[in-house]
């Protein structure tokens, strides 16, 4: 009798054991955002430091980003600087990131813009440029 109860007792105990362990977890599959269209004219005013300036707003020079072309997460067009000094045009290319938010642009000239849509038809750029020109700046676009 002690030998059945006994067994009763490890036999109630395994079953207690296999009901209350968590369920597996269901695979999931990450959710991929949609590639934004970033196409079109975006504009605004950039903030930055420059060696032979030091802080500066540049004046309050407008830049222009015409994004003219968009395959997929890749994109191309130019930049167009238009201040006191006249234009300057800058091409670039770039890649939207797998979040859907990041934008990373090397331009033509040299320098990298790392960036990120803040919402809706606005982005923020941060521009730096290394060696003796070294640079930084922070440009904030919206769409036109």
């Amino acid at each position: 009798m002690k030998i059945a109860a006994t067994a009763l007792l490890i036999i109630l105990a395994v079953i207690a054991c296999g009901c209350t362990t968590p369920a597996p977890a269901a695979a999931t599959t990450p959710v991929t955002p949609a590639t934004p269209d970033i196409t079109g004219t975006w504009k605004g005013l950039s903030a930055g430091y420059d060696p032979g300036v030091g802080y500066t707003d540049y004046g309050n020079a407008m830049m222009v980003m015409n994004v003219s072309s968009q395959q997929g997460r890749i994109f191309a067009g130019t930049f167009v600087f238009i201040g006191t000094k006249g234009n300057e045009t800058i091409a670039f290319s770039g890649v939207i990131g797998r979040d859907g938010r990041t934008l990373t642009i090397p331009q033509k000239t040299g320098g990298y813009s790392f960036g990120e849509i803040t919402a809706p038809g606005e982005i923020e750029l941060v521009y730096v440029e290394d060696g003796t020109r070294y640079t930084s700046s922070i440009d904030t676009l919206k769409k036109v």
